[in-house]
């Protein structure tokens, strides 16, 4: 066992064939632009600048250099496809909408210098802040997904001083407020990309956007505003962030009963927005880990579940297709339930899904259809349920997801491998590794970064793994994929483990090896690893305490323990932990 442990660990042989080795045996599996700104008619505006922002500290770079378009339509497509590549994680999105703006101010002064030149117009400006506004929102996806964005381009000119999201957002911004005229259309896209900034100052920057609206005489707030501004809300993590998002929507309501503000009437994108707050503050609630925080947890999903109710009703008399609940209407309300874990809430959110496909039956409306984000929800809510039937309902709903054409994605497998490590299945380590053998092979067919395998994914299969309660040979082989799955992480040119992945390794070891030297040695030999890494995390040195013996640590921490002989956290090497969390 020792031998074959050390090998996983230190080896830099790809575990491929290890993993389909111990694939193969048989058990249950399951077989993937600025319009949107613009809510009402907005006439297309031709606004020859009179000022400028200040420019961007640069030589222009070969693919923003100054040419000679023979059109202002053709300049404007090229401002909108370059805005389109500040979308892109395969991009290098700051340097491209730092482009984008070189571009545009090119064409702004020489227009300025002779008025024969082409002259940007409102559409042009549009654009160069849609590639702000695209450009904060890829900032913020490449954290969430933990993806390296591309490096500047060696041969680029600019010097750009935009390195986060709210760096992208504050560049929108200050470009709008040195237009002399912004139309509906600008201050929302900037609006957008605040409220999906993720940062704690959007609230605020966008409340001041919209009251520099109402003070303006030419341009004022429509509905597509005010649902920005429950986003940035809703997206916040201020204990009052509900309350605010609910205060809007009763403002919205009194708006839309006053003749002289018409462009403001609530709709079914402002419930989906509400409900989304809703959900964000559940998962809120429940990361505190205790009974007051599920008990409100339910309490929001009980509040969501009226507001669907009051919703369907208001449409049932109306008649208004504008409030008629739609496919992310009921995802929202799914997802809130989800956050309880409890049996009741996720057969809630269950009915919510046929009731769903029910609708799609009755009207054709692809509006309607569940997407693999419902699924998605409703197999996540079965992960988070402590029930003996959670697996095989999870199983069930991904094998419906095939039949229905919505492919599983990464959040999908994880929760369902979330589901197994809860499962007391003694074979549990093979069923996961059955899933993540699934999940690799659709990813190297379709190359599909949805399918991608996450850290997340292989730290929860490793989790998993350490969760075996079955005979000595049952918890050896799930100590073998444990590591397999290590080796795995570490083959990945994506990838890498973080501090979640030794610790939880470390764990499993205390969990599924008998004590004495081999232990002691293979857990040395990870948390040597670790320390190498500067993933040393608080966590890992309560694993570490637990699975080794008191001389065995002591080594491991080069004496670094208190006189009780107990590892401490605060006096460790700061090289040990500089990458990981505390």
């Amino acid at each position: 066992m020792l031998c074959l442990l050390i090998l996983l660990v230190c080896s830099g042989e790809t575990t491929d064939a290890f993993l389909s080795q111990h694939s193969s045996t048989s058990v249950t599996t399951t077989s993937r632009t600025c319009n949107n700104y613009n809510s009402g008619i907005i006439p297309q505006q031709t606004t020859s600048l009179r000022s400028t922002t200040s420019p961007l500290k640069q030589s222009a770079s070969p693919s923003a250099a100054p040419s000679s378009f023979k059109s202002l339509k053709e300049f404007n497509l090229t401002l909108e496809k370059m805005a389109e590549k500040c979308g892109s994680l395969h991009e290098p999105v700051i340097i491209r909408a730092a482009e984008c703006q070189d571009l545009w101010e090119i064409e702004v002064r020489k227009a300025k210098k002779d008025n024969k030149n082409l002259q940007p117009d409102i559409i042009s400006f549009r654009s160069t802040l849609n590639a702000w506004s695209q450009c904060t929102q890829s900032l913020v996806r490449s954290r969430r997904n933990r993806k390296t964005l591309p490096e500047t381009p060696k041969n680029s000119k600019l010097t750009v001083e935009v390195y986060t999201p709210l760096d992208a957002a504050k560049r929108a911004t200050s470009l709008l407020l040195a237009y002399p005229e912004p139309d509906l259309v600008a201050y929302n896209i900037v609006m957008d990309a605040w409220s999906k900034s993720r940062v704690p100052e959007a609230p605020e920057a966008v409340e001041r956007l919209l009251k520099r609206m109402r003070d303006a005489e030419t341009v004022q707030p429509n509905t597509y505003t005010y649902n920005l501004l429950i986003d940035a809300w809703a997206n916040s993590n201020r204990d009052n962030s509900l309350e605010k998002v609910l205060q809007i929507y009763r403002h919205m309501e009194n708006l839309s009963k006053d003749s002289k503000t018409n462009d403001v009437t609530p709709s079914i994108r402002t419930i989906n927005a509400i409900l989304h707050a809703y959900a964000r503050k559940s998962a809120q609630f429940t990361s505190q880990n205790n009974q007051e925080g599920y008990d409100q947890a339910a309490k929001c999903a009980a509040e969501a579940y009226d507001l669907l109710q009051e919703t369907k009703k208001r449409f049932d008399e109306t008649g208004d297709t504008n409030w008629q609940p739609d496919m992310a209407t009921y995802t929202s309300v799914m997802d809130v339930h989800s956050r309880c874990a409890t049996y009741k809430t996720t057969k809630i959110a269950g009915q919510l899904l046929e009731e769903l496909k029910q609708l799609h039956l009755k009207t054709g409306n692809q509006r309607h259809k569940p997407n693999f984000r419902t699924y998605t929800t409703l197999v996540t809510a079965w992960s988070r349920t402590k029930s003996e039937e959670s697996p095989q309902r999870v199983e069930a709903i991904m094998k419906e997801m095939a039949k229905c054409g919505e492919n599983p994605n990464s959040r999908t497998y994880t929760a369902a491998i979330q589901c197994w490590s809860r499962a007391r299945d003694p074979l549990k380590a093979k069923r996961v590794l059955k899933l993540l053998m699934e999940m690799r092979g659709e990813y190297k067919k379709t190359k599909s970064e949805h399918l991608r395998p996450t850290t997340i994914t292989y730290n929860t299969a490793i989790d998993a793994c350490a969760r075996c309660q079955g005979s000595a040979d049952q918890k050896t082989e799930s100590l073998k994929i444990a590591f397999a799955i290590l080796k795995t992480i570490e083959m990945d040119d994506e990838l890498n483990a973080d501090g979640v992945t030794y610790s939880t390794l470390i764990r499993s070891l205390g969990f599924l090896m008998p004590t004495g030297d081999e232990r002691n040695n293979v857990a040395k030999a990870v948390f040597e690893k670790a320390k190498n890494a500067g993933l040393v995390e608080l966590t890992t040195l309560k694993n570490l305490s637990l699975a080794v013996d008191a001389k065995t640590l002591k080594i491991a921490m080069d004496g670094n323990v208190d006189q009780n002989g107990n590892a401490d956290y605060t006096n460790i090497p700061y090289a040990w932990r500089k990458n990981g969390n505390k």
